[in-house]
């Protein structure tokens, strides 16, 4: 595999493989530090970022490479060049690509024409190094993934589709609960079941079916980046029964743990109660992002 564009691409040896490995990464931190030493990785966000960038930048630098980060102004593709030019110079000089961008198939395109390993940062379908981080939060809690479940609250964004793309081949149970109007893509959920090694989708309008008997309650802002601002209102109006509250959390397993991929609303998507409270791994999960690069960068260099 030369690229990871989505969670999809992984095979299940390749997930555990990875998984493994950040987790290792986080006991050891500097475990491959020569590994980039006298190479450059481009980073280029037409996005704004928190954990994404910063985590990034700094699995480079942990592997002993130069993380070069740009955007949109810095480049010459605002400009007029083809993604292919830019994939092609770029390649000569870098040892890996992180993109974070709008279209998939910009991406996609971007990959194809490189000579070196590209890894999707987000994009409005997809965010794959989000679920590797998710899912490696949840073994920190439950040990192995297989039989367990983790329950998705609110509206189906790119988090929710890598999310169920991860579950699927780590024998992993996820029930997406959403409004019809916001429910996951169906190639998505397509994709999921062919990728299932055991583990259940249940696609539902009911958070609290979906919360039942979960070891992890997972819940994303109710209007996500590149959304129109003038949603908003239908979003809250839509999404506000689908809230995590404490009485929610309760419904789910007696040691159910709750998860975001933040920047997160409180008093939106989530209550102040919850995230904050001792049931949350937010933070922990924000923190495995950078482990979670770092095995990434690995595996495909």
């Amino acid at each position: 595999m030369k690229d990871l564009l989505r969670v999809a691409d992984l095979s299940p040896e390749d997930l555990a493989d990875l998984l493994r490995r950040a987790e290792e990464f986080m006991r050891h931190p500097l475990a491959a530090h020569d590994l980039l030493r006298g190479r450059t990785v481009l980073l280029y966000f037409a996005k704004p970022s928190t954990r994404t960038r910063i985590s990034s930048e700094t699995a480079v630098a942990r592997l002993g490479g130069t993380p070069v980060a740009v955007g949109p102004a810095e480049l010459q593709l605002g400009r007029g060049e083809t993604i292919e030019d830019t994939a092609r110079v770029i390649s000569s000089y870098t040892a890996a690509v992180i993109i974070r961008t709008f279209a998939d198939q910009d991406v996609r395109t971007f990959a194809s024409a490189a000579q070196v390993p590209v890894i999707n940062a987000l994009t409005d379908g997809h965010h794959p190094l989000q679920a590797l981080a998710d899912l490696m939060t949840l073994r920190e809690h439950v040990g192995d993934l297989r039989g367990r479940k983790i329950a998705y609250v609110g509206a189906a964004t790119n988090v929710t589709h890598s999310l169920m793309e991860a579950a699927a081949p780590a024998g992993l149970s996820i029930a997406v609960a959403t409004p019809p109007a916001y429910a996951p893509d169906p190639a998505v959920e397509a994709t999921t079941r062919k990728l299932s090694t055991g583990g259940d989708l249940l696609l539902t309008g009911d958070p609290l079916e979906a919360v039942e008997g979960a070891d992890a309650v997972y819940t994303d802002v109710w209007l996500s980046m590149g959304d129109p601002p003038e949603e908003k209102a239908a979003r809250v109006a839509a999404l506000s029964p689908y809230r995590v509250t404490a009485e929610l959390m309760s419904a789910a397993g007696p040691d159910a743990i709750f998860l975001h991929c933040l920047p997160a609303h409180r008093g939106e998507e989530v209550t102040a109660e919850v995230i904050d409270g001792p049931r949350s791994r937010v933070f922990r999960q924000a923190a495995n992002r950078l482990p979670t690069v770092q095995a990434v960068l690995e595996a495909l260099l």
